[in-house]
């Protein structure tokens, strides 16, 4: 991206170790020794760069898109991404202890445990101010839960150089047993919460771990654990921070010049040059792939978006028009990859940087953004208690986006009630008790109840002798409310009844809806449901129609408000879903899955979201052979069992 990439000479960490990591030889890029080093500032700020620098390693590291990236494992063998490359035995889960894309990323990462260990304590013994020392220490602990988290959800627990005196004094001969998935999980845990706690929201340089990253894998941590509650705490401490947005324009996101916007969390940088940049757009362009720049740009021809799952989306989506399906050669013609039979849209969510030069680009990676978290959030949320209101208006934030939806109305209470108030004649509030057929013997008592029955301190108490037989022989009444024509409104109220009954809510005039609420005798119940829009401008009538209910029983009802819901204007088509779209926590749950693919394809999200939502098998054995359980994990590197025999293969390896 703009601005040059500093040259910043990087640690020389002297030491080698052989055992559960492989070798550790390190590289030498700079001049900084174990004999000069940690003794200033300076010293930290190199020793803390190298261990940034292993997240890319020349480009070709492993947290970009090369062959044995996260980013590979993590898109591989769903449904969202294929490549036209002959990785037969990769697509197809057919894993081994020597197939690069499945290994090479246990090699690139385990030793960085060992590096961030060493790194820290020799921070730490050093004669600097504890200001100075935490300022890297924060920032190396949160790198090293991130190395270990995805090692762990790749591979299962391993053993980790984790002590001080292993990492300075390393012991050839040490050879652990595989540790429990408890410990490991809690060092996760309790190193990113530490991290987060020391770390700044921001830093005058772009690119490091602040709190939100630390803070964003451990809600990652939560959501792959399934630890809904934890996870709902974390989202919360993020949107809390009230430093993230969502960027108005999806592909302004992955641009070349919009580096630093607000809904990036955390990136590895890149600029336009050689082992400095990004290469996605080289893994996918065809070789006759014209810039529309006119920059001269180099393509491997391999990543794909499978057509199945580009047909997913709605046509005015648009995030789809990312995935390239007609592009111009550089002989001027178009070629429709559809037509000529390709295997899938080129996934240009990376659009081309007009400076880039060869394979490389100076497009930051993007590791995590800001509507993740929300759709974690509103995940969480149906998880715990299914449907509800506020995952639909998160998921519908992150819709209109999408769609391109214009200025919003926002949402307007219309009535709120909470019966403060002492009842005056028949009215409570906003509220009259209407009795409509009391001639023929409907009848029933009324009055404020200020005991905390719903929890409030007072509610509408209402003891029914006889109901008769007319839904509108009896109601609790709200005349001359407004609404607007093509505007939906929200119903919520808290109510408890002493038998078990339907309570029958209406509204009639230019708003007409009838909505049927089961009640269990003795429990208080929290309604919130949407109306269908309003026919014309004008009043509506709103009431609690408790004719045709039963005799002789006690009902409770409180805080009622009756709200226009928030009016999207803009945008294309009937896009924004509806609390009513879902009857259950699993049908959601299935929308915020492929919510979730119509968001993030193409940026490595895909296997850990099958996995949480239990569906990575039954997409793996759609899209690939010879798939199954074994596929949870990847197997590990062979020479890893070699140097120490201790260890166990993961299971089906």
């Amino acid at each position: 991206m703009k601005g040059k990439i500093k040259y910043i000479f990087i640690l020389l960490l002297g030491f080698h170790f052989l055992s559960c990591e492989g070798d550790l030889n390190p590289q030498l890029y700079g001049t900084i020794t174990n004999e000069d080093a940690f003794k200033t500032p300076q010293d930290l700020e190199a020793a803390t760069t190298a261990l940034y620098y292993e997240l890319r390693q020349k480009g070709w590291g492993p947290y970009l898109f090369t062959d044995g990236s996260s980013f590979v494992m993590d898109v591989a063998v769903t449904d969202e991404w294929t490549t036209k490359w002959a990785w037969t035995n990769f697509l197809n889960g057919t894993w081994t202890t020597q197939e690069a894309m499945a290994i090479r990323f246990y090699d690139w990462t385990a030793p960085n445990i060992t590096r961030c260990t060493y790194t820290i304590a020799r921070i730490e013994e050093c004669a600097l101010s504890d200001e100075v020392k935490n300022e890297y220490i924060s920032q190396i602990k949160a790198l090293r839960a991130f190395f270990m988290f995805d090692l762990y959800r790749f591979y299962g627990p391993m053993p980790m150089i984790i002590e001080a005196e292993r990492a300075i004094n390393p012991d050839p001969d040490y050879r652990p047993e595989r540790p429990s998935a408890e410990s490991v999980e809690e060092f996760i845990r309790t190193e990113l919460r530490t991290a987060a706690d020391m770390l700044p929201v921001e830093w005058s340089q772009y690119g490091r771990i602040t709190k939100g990253a630390a803070l964003h894998y451990l809600l990652k941590y939560h959501m792959f654990k399934k630890e809904w509650q934890e996870a709902l705490n974390i989202a919360n401490e993020i949107i809390g921070l009230n430093y993230y947005r969502l960027e108005e324009n999806y592909a302004d996101i992955f641009s070349a010049q919009n580096e630093g916007n607000r809904e990036l969390i955390f990136v590895i940088r890149a600029e336009a040059l050689a082992d400095y940049g990004n290469h996605t757009y080289a893994n996918i362009l065809p070789g006759d792939f014209a810039s529309p720049h006119g920059n001269v740009v180099d393509g491997w021809n391999g990543h794909r978006m499978p057509w199945d799952f580009y047909d997913t989306f709605d046509e005015n989506d648009k995030r789809r028009e990312l995935a390239v399906v007609e592009y111009r050669t550089k002989s001027g013609s178009i070629t429709n990859l559809r037509e000529t039979g390709d295997i899938g849209a080129l996934p240009l969510k990376y659009g081309i940087d007009p400076e880039a030069s060869g394979i490389w680009a100076g497009n930051d990676k993007v590791m995590d953004r800001y509507a993740e978290v929300l759709l974690f959030k509103a995940e969480a949320l149906n998880e715990l208690n299914g449907p509800n209101e506020q995952s639909i208006n998160l998921i519908n934030d992150i819709r209109k986006r999408a769609f391109g939806a214009g200025v919003s109305i926002p949402s307007e209470i219309i009535l709120k009630e909470e019966f403060d108030t002492e009842i005056n004649g028949n009215a409570a509030g906003f509220f009259t008790m209407n009795n409509y057929d009391e001639n023929n013997g409907a009848a029933w008592t009324y009055a404020i109840d200020n005991t905390g029955v719903l929890s409030g301190e007072n509610s509408l108490y209402i003891n029914v002798i006889r109901s008769n037989n007319e839904f509108w022989a009896l109601q609790v009444r709200a005349d001359n409310q407004p609404v607007k024509k093509d505007r939906t409104y929200s119903v919520r109220f808290k109510v408890k009844s002493s038998q078990n009954m339907n309570l029958d809510f209406r509204s009639e005039g230019p708003l007409s809806h009838t909505e049927i609420i089961p009640l269990t005798a003795g429990e208080v119940k929290n309604v919130s449901f949407d109306t269908a829009p309003a026919g014309e401008d004008g009043n509506c009538v709103i009431f609690f129609a408790l004719g045709n209910t039963g005799n002789n029983y006690d009902i409770w009802i409180d805080d009622i408000v009756f709200e226009a819901k928030e009016q999207v204007t803009g945008g294309v088509g009937d896009f924004l879903i509806k609390l009513s779209d879902f009857p259950d926590k699993e049908s959601l749950r299935d929308w915020i899955l492929k919510e979730r693919g119509w968001e993030f394809w193409y940026e490595g999200k895909r296997r850990p979201d099958l996995i949480r939502m239990n569906k990575y098998i039954e997409v793996g054995q759609q899209v690939g052979n010879n798939f199954g359980e074994k596929n949870l994990l990847f197997p590990l590197p062979s020479h890893v069992l070699i140097e120490n025999p201790r260890i166990k293969q993961n299971p089906g390896y």
